[in-house]
């Protein structure tokens, strides 16, 4: 009888709740992807991502491991606010405001985030938000692995990473190094909670209840 009663009461996922968003789930993500492209900007990222492609095969592997480090704000607002949705808002408000401050890439820039952040979410919507820091891991390690794809795409093809062969190299440094930026954004968005950032404590598409969205 009692674990009737609490299969009864368990949450049932619901995937569409995490493709919604809520006044404060705007305002996060929204702020967290201007300081993320103020980041960029000051940090003149677009150049230094160039410098190192220009370097050739060691270039994009390099490029691989540390470019999940410019996802950790984004998944941080995934841990702050339990939606899917929150890294999607936050990439495409970074790629607008670098591409309004002169970004070479202009608007592929959109294409170089919002790719890999929909492959990232999907991970969250498949793991319906089970497994704590491991799926945070996972979440921004495929979001790696899916930022070097894009910039394949971008780029042309595999030719600037010498072929096929060392492009597959950098995709497996980029999961390596995803899972690392992943974890990193669950104790930011941990310590931003306990900091004060407004935060919900469980996943709006596990709730029972319903809210009005914005």
């Amino acid at each position: 009888m009692t674990s009737d009663n609490s299969a009864s009461t368990r949450p049932t996922y619901r995937a569409g709740e995490d493709f919604k968003l809520d006044t404060m789930d705007i305002v996060v993500a929204v702020l967290l992807g201007v300081v993320q492209a103020v980041i960029e900007i000051v940090g003149l990222l677009g150049f230094l991502e160039r410098t190192v492609w220009a370097t050739g095969p060691v270039g994009f592997a390099i490029y691989a491991f540390y470019n999940g480090t410019t996802w950790i704000l984004f998944y941080a607002g995934s841990y702050l606010r339990k939606r899917a949705m929150v890294p999607l808002l936050a990439v495409a408000v970074t790629a607008l405001v670098r591409w309004f401050a002169g970004d070479p890439d202009g608007p592929i820039l959109m294409f170089y985030g919002l790719f890999p952040a929909a492959l990232g979410s999907l991970v969250f919507v498949l793991m319906r938000w089970r497994g704590g820091r491991v799926l945070f891991a996972l979440g921004v390690a495929v979001t790696s692995v899916a930022n070097q794809i894009a910039l394949f795409i971008g780029q042309g093809g595999f030719q600037l990473a010498d072929g096929a062969t060392w492009a597959l190299v950098s995709m497996s440094i980029a999961a390596f190094g995803g899972m690392l930026w992943g974890l990193a954004a669950w104790y930011l968005g941990r310590g931003l909670e306990r900091a004060g950032v407004p935060a919900v404590d469980s996943p709006p598409a596990l709730s029972a209840e319903r809210s009005a969205h914005a």
